[in-house]
């Protein structure tokens, strides 16, 4: 019997080893970003206007007054799945308080364990203090299920919180901050997580982003600090393109990466397209992403 048991450890242990070091693992809700973002190599909490603000700053949310109905769909290869997600969000509200419903789905099926699946569903508000500081949150409530976590268990649910802050500097520059699923749900598909960046607006059609994303669910004490890093560009042309570029270096992957993506605009509203291309590290991996958005007309 004792030794039954001792085989059943050691299969356990094997198995959490070797999740842990899949790259397919480390993919949950936090890695989708969006389209916008991920075309800049991920960054932007610091210009997460409109839709993006649930997203990566839920504070993002009453940097510009718009009303949006959004889609987004995201691939990985090599088993890293598929990701969906829809929000609707209005910061044109007469109070200036800003508001976003959102819906979100992932799902992976790596070769040898279990398939990995998760919902999360949620409630974002934001208000503006002397159109230089702006707060927000984020309630939400996810459901997962899938490979075995470091508590031991294969299902995971309840209610969590991201808060984010950001700060205009002069006309140009704006600094931001955000903190995701402050509530531990002991799960790497929702870590505990701390993001900040900075973007750069020289002149009204042209921003630069840089962020660091830290990891605190998943962060390995051996390696040392995990952090992500990320940069990327943004140039709007007449209106109607707008170019995207960006890369970094995935801490949670160990992984370079490049990105790029378009997007084109109307009166009604837009499509964005982008990829991140890894290109450095093991099993590289590409991510393309797509989304729509809808502009809803205001008096």
């Amino acid at each position: 019997m004792k030794r039954r048991h001792g085989a059943h450890g050691g299969g356990a242990v094997a198995l959490a080893v070797a999740l842990m070091a899949s790259p397919s693992s480390a993919l949950g809700f936090s890695d989708f970003v969006g389209a916008r973002s991920l075309a800049m190599g991920g960054a932007g909490r610091a210009d997460a206007r409109g839709d993006q603000g649930p997203l990566l700053n839920p504070a993002g949310m009453s940097l510009s007054r718009v009303y949006t109905v959004d889609a987004g769909y995201q691939f990985i290869t090599r088993d890293g799945g598929h990701a969906a997600r829809a929000s609707v969000v209005d910061s044109t509200s007469a109070f200036k308080l800003a508001g976003g419903l959102f819906y979100g789905y992932r799902t992976s099926r790596p070769a040898g364990v279990p398939a990995l699946t998760g919902h999360e569903a949620g409630l974002s508000l934001a208000y503006p203090f002397a159109d230089r500081v702006f707060l927000g949150v984020t309630g939400k409530y996810l459901t997962i299920s899938g490979p075995v976590e470091l508590d031991g268990r294969a299902k995971h649910s309840g209610f969590t919180v991201d808060a984010g802050l950001a700060i205009r500097v002069g006309s140009v520059l704006t600094l931001g901050v955000a903190g995701y699923n402050l509530r531990e749900l002991s799960t790497r598909m929702a870590p505990v997580s701390l993001g900040y960046g900075v973007a750069l607006q020289p002149i009204p059609d042209l921003t630069f982003v840089a962020d660091a994303f830290h990891d605190f669910t998943t962060t390995d004490p051996s390696r040392g600090t995990v952090i992500t890093l990320a940069g990327g560009v943004e140039y709007m042309w007449q209106r109607k393109v707008v170019f995207r570029a960006g890369g970094g270096r995935d801490g949670g992957l160990e992984h370079g990466y490049l990105t790029a993506g378009l997007a084109a605009l109307s009166e009604m509203g837009a499509m964005d397209l982008a990829v991140r291309q890894d290109v450095s590290g093991q099993a590289k991996l590409t991510f393309i992403a797509v989304g729509l958005r809808l502009f809803v007309p205001q008096p």
